[in-house]
This record gives structure tokens, sequence and C-alpha cells, in this order.
């Protein structure tokens, strides 16, 4: 199935939860009503309120844990040829609270790695949102491979799924590619290249514009926000930090920095 689906499943919380990676919290979380902050979790730790999501037992799984970087807390992934994420399950409106604040810093970018094809959907830095919906008003297509995914691994798909990813190089940033097997699962390029490798990179988004754009309808509820560093296509080691994540009300737009 790859990772780059296989990351997808257990987002919203909805259906039984994957197995846990070793010490993992033992229960699903209630829904939170925010993004729960690294900044406010225990050195060494995963952060609470987060958990663990590994679809393919073959895989190794990325290794995540609050560490220190300069005066702050954040998250960072370790992947070793693996493809495991963190995911917080949430229940947000978009609509009321659509401004996605984020921040990361890779060490490193594979010039390989690339989101619009299969064999090289691996990313240094992934964050994922998982939204709910209506399923009926799917194409048959799309509904028979909902139901297929969850036939063979009892996880069902988000409704819809929107990646904002750091590629490659291949593509420009902007671009939207979607999944090889589903229309429903879309990756939006937000950092291209290893040009800025090694630095801490800032981004607003507007979830609203960038969902109508990419799915050209308005989002339903957003039920999960994950984090994915893999490394098992392209067999290589990366490593990622990931600062705070929120959703708030402020006015939204696209901005990037780096320091």
């Amino acid at each position: 199935m790859g990772a780059g689906l296989g990351s997808l499943l257990g987002m919203t919380g909805c259906a039984s939860p994957p197995q846990p990676a070793a010490g993992a919290p033992p229960s699903e979380p209630a829904p939170a009503l925010r993004v729960l902050p690294f900044s406010a979790a225990v050195m060494g730790s995963l952060p609470v309120g987060w958990l663990p999501y590994a679809m393919r037992p073959d895989l190794s799984h990325t290794r995540y844990a609050i560490v220190r970087d300069g005066e702050r807390k954040v998250l960072h992934a370790s992947a070793t040829s693996s493809a495991t994420g963190l995911r917080c399950a949430v229940h947000i409106d978009p609509l009321a609270f659509g401004q996605l604040q984020f921040s990361w810093r890779v060490r490193e970018v594979p010039s390989l790695a690339n989101v619009g094809v299969a064999e090289h959907d691996d990313c240094p830095a992934r964050l994922i949102l998982a939204f709910g919906g209506d399923e009926t008003r799917l194409p048959l297509r799309e509904r028979l491979f909902f139901e297929q995914v969850e036939l063979f691994t009892g996880q069902r798909l988000p409704y819809a799924t929107l990646m904002y990813v750091w590629d490659g190089g291949t593509h420009a940033p902007e671009s939207v590619h979607r999944n090889h097997r589903s229309a429903r699962i879309q990756y939006l390029t937000v950092e291209s290249g290893a040009q800025r490798a090694g630095r801490w990179l800032h981004y607003e988004r507007d979830v609203v514009s960038d969902y109508l754009r990419v799915f050209g309808e308005l989002p339903g509820p957003i039920l999960g926000v994950g984090v994915l560093t893999d490394a098992d296509a392209l067999k290589v080691d990366l490593e990622a930090w990931y600062g705070d994540i929120t959703l708030s009300a402020q006015a939204a737009g696209l901005s990037a920095s780096a320091r």
C-alpha cells in the first residue's frame, strides 16, 4: 500500500485505532478542541495527546521525542528507512479556526524524494490534516477504495486528507499532486529542494482557501492533525524537528520565513 497511504490511516480516530508503537498511550484520547502543543510536553517523551500510527508492521518505526532546541521544546523525528508518524485527534471547525501556523527544520533533503511518484514518496517533513465529510457524495470508485482499505486494515480513511509537504526539488512550492490511489488524498508542496535545509521555517496557511483550491468545496471538520517523517521508499536516514502547530481564527494568508 505504501507509506504515503499508510500514513493516513488512523488519522481520524473514528475507526478502531491502529496498533501503537512501543511506549504509546494504551487508549485513544477524546478529540481535543485544539492541537496539543509539543512545547508543553516532557523532555524525551512523546507529547501528551499524540499517538503513534504504524499501519505496516514490516516497516521500522520513525523515532519521535520531545527535545530542546535553543530556548524552546520541539518534536524531533528520526527516520531510518521507516515510515510511521504521530497524530493528534481533534475536532476543529476550519471555517471558524482556519489559520494554520506551523514550523519545521530538516537536516537534509534527498533530491529523489518525489510525492508525485509512488516509488519515491518520501518526505523529510509532512504536516497532515484529516477532514470529515459525507462519503455518500463521493464517486463510486472512491467509496469502493475506502471499503477495500477498511477491509484489509480495519481502518477507515478520512473523507479528505490534505498534506503540506517538503518535496525533494522536483515540484515547485504551491504545486498540488494527488495520491496515486485516491483523489481524496492530496499533497500541497510548501517547500522544495535542499536550499533551506538546516534552518527553521515558519508558515501560515489559510486552510479553507487551500482546501477549496485542492478539493473544489468547503472543508468539513478537521478530525486529525499529524506529522510524518518517512524514509522507507528511498531507504535513507532523515531527520526533522517540528514546532507547535496551531489553528486560529486570525486573518489568514501564506507566508514563510527562515532563520
